[in-house]
Protein backbone atom coordinates (compact mmCIF):
# COMPACT_ATOMS: atom_id res chain seq x y z
CA UNK A 1 0.00 0.00 0.00
CA UNK A 2 1.33 3.29 -0.80
CA UNK A 3 0.81 6.21 1.89
CA UNK A 4 -0.32 9.33 0.70
CA UNK A 5 -0.30 12.76 2.36
CA UNK A 6 -2.94 14.53 1.87
CA UNK A 7 -2.83 18.60 1.95
CA UNK A 8 -5.62 19.99 4.07
CA UNK A 9 -7.26 22.51 2.84
CA UNK A 10 -7.45 25.50 5.10
CA UNK A 11 -10.92 27.74 5.11
CA UNK A 12 -10.92 31.16 6.30
CA UNK A 13 -13.67 33.65 7.02
CA UNK A 14 -13.53 37.03 5.14
CA UNK A 15 -13.17 38.65 9.12
CA UNK A 16 -9.68 36.14 8.51
CA UNK A 17 -8.88 38.01 5.36
CA UNK A 18 -9.25 41.79 6.20
CA UNK A 19 -7.06 40.87 9.53
CA UNK A 20 -4.70 39.37 7.40
CA UNK A 21 -4.93 42.31 4.59
CA UNK A 22 -4.61 44.82 7.58
CA UNK A 23 -1.94 43.45 8.88
CA UNK A 24 0.51 43.27 5.83
CA UNK A 25 -0.38 47.25 5.30
CA UNK A 26 0.94 47.87 8.52
CA UNK A 27 4.15 45.91 7.73
CA UNK A 28 3.89 47.96 4.39
CA UNK A 29 4.65 50.76 6.14
CA UNK A 30 7.69 50.16 8.30
CA UNK A 31 10.75 50.22 6.74
CA UNK A 32 12.16 46.50 5.78
CA UNK A 33 14.35 44.15 8.34
CA UNK A 34 17.70 44.61 7.73
CA UNK A 35 19.94 41.77 7.88
CA UNK A 36 22.31 40.68 10.86
CA UNK A 37 25.06 40.13 8.31
CA UNK A 38 25.96 40.27 4.29
CA UNK A 39 27.72 38.62 1.95
CA UNK A 40 30.19 40.56 -0.22
CA UNK A 41 27.32 40.32 -3.05
CA UNK A 42 24.75 41.47 -0.81
CA UNK A 43 27.19 44.66 0.31
CA UNK A 44 27.68 45.34 -3.61
CA UNK A 45 23.44 45.25 -3.77
CA UNK A 46 23.06 47.33 -0.83
CA UNK A 47 25.28 50.06 -2.01
CA UNK A 48 24.76 49.62 -5.80
CA UNK A 49 23.21 53.26 -6.50
CA UNK A 50 25.97 54.75 -4.80
CA UNK A 51 28.53 52.59 -6.54
CA UNK A 52 26.52 53.28 -10.13
CA UNK A 53 26.81 57.13 -8.91
CA UNK A 54 30.89 56.79 -8.47
CA UNK A 55 30.89 55.31 -11.52
CA UNK A 56 29.31 57.64 -13.50
CA UNK A 57 31.86 60.40 -11.82
CA UNK A 58 34.76 58.44 -13.14
CA UNK A 59 35.82 56.19 -10.46
CA UNK A 60 37.49 52.94 -11.75
CA UNK A 61 36.62 49.48 -10.78
CA UNK A 62 40.20 49.45 -8.93
CA UNK A 63 39.27 52.99 -7.28
CA UNK A 64 36.08 51.07 -5.76
CA UNK A 65 37.59 48.17 -4.49
CA UNK A 66 40.34 50.33 -2.71
CA UNK A 67 37.34 51.90 -1.03
CA UNK A 68 35.54 48.69 -0.11
CA UNK A 69 39.13 47.28 1.16
CA UNK A 70 39.15 50.84 3.47
CA UNK A 71 35.50 49.84 5.05
CA UNK A 72 37.09 46.59 5.63
CA UNK A 73 35.17 44.51 2.80
CA UNK A 74 37.57 42.40 1.12
CA UNK A 75 36.79 42.02 -2.85
CA UNK A 76 38.40 41.40 -6.26
CA UNK A 77 37.97 43.52 -9.33
CA UNK A 78 36.77 40.92 -11.44
CA UNK A 79 34.75 40.07 -8.50
CA UNK A 80 32.89 43.76 -8.09
CA UNK A 81 32.68 43.51 -11.87
CA UNK A 82 30.72 40.44 -12.27
CA UNK A 83 28.14 41.83 -9.31
CA UNK A 84 27.34 45.38 -10.96
CA UNK A 85 27.35 43.53 -14.09
CA UNK A 86 24.51 41.22 -12.94
CA UNK A 87 22.98 44.14 -11.08
CA UNK A 88 23.00 46.68 -14.00
CA UNK A 89 21.36 43.50 -16.41
CA UNK A 90 18.50 43.19 -13.59
CA UNK A 91 17.81 47.04 -13.58
CA UNK A 92 17.85 47.17 -17.46
CA UNK A 93 15.63 44.09 -17.50
CA UNK A 94 13.49 46.25 -15.32
CA UNK A 95 13.16 49.00 -16.94
CA UNK A 96 12.30 47.55 -20.15
CA UNK A 97 9.65 45.57 -18.51
CA UNK A 98 8.24 48.63 -16.87
CA UNK A 99 8.38 50.38 -20.67
CA UNK A 100 6.59 47.69 -21.90
CA UNK A 101 3.92 47.87 -19.18
CA UNK A 102 3.13 51.36 -20.32
CA UNK A 103 2.83 51.03 -24.63
CA UNK A 104 -0.73 50.44 -25.62
CA UNK A 105 -1.04 47.34 -27.40
CA UNK A 106 -1.64 47.81 -31.36
CA UNK A 107 -4.78 47.42 -32.36
CA UNK A 108 -5.61 43.84 -34.04
CA UNK A 109 -8.74 44.74 -36.02
CA UNK A 110 -8.29 45.42 -39.63
CA UNK A 111 -9.21 48.95 -39.79
CA UNK A 112 -6.48 51.74 -39.22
Amino acid sequence: MESETHRRVQVLSSHNIEELRAFLMEKANQPAPQPASYTTAGIVKAVFPQLQLLRKRGYTLKMLVRIFEESGVRITVTALSGYMKKLNDAAEKTTVNEARKGQTQPSTSGSQ
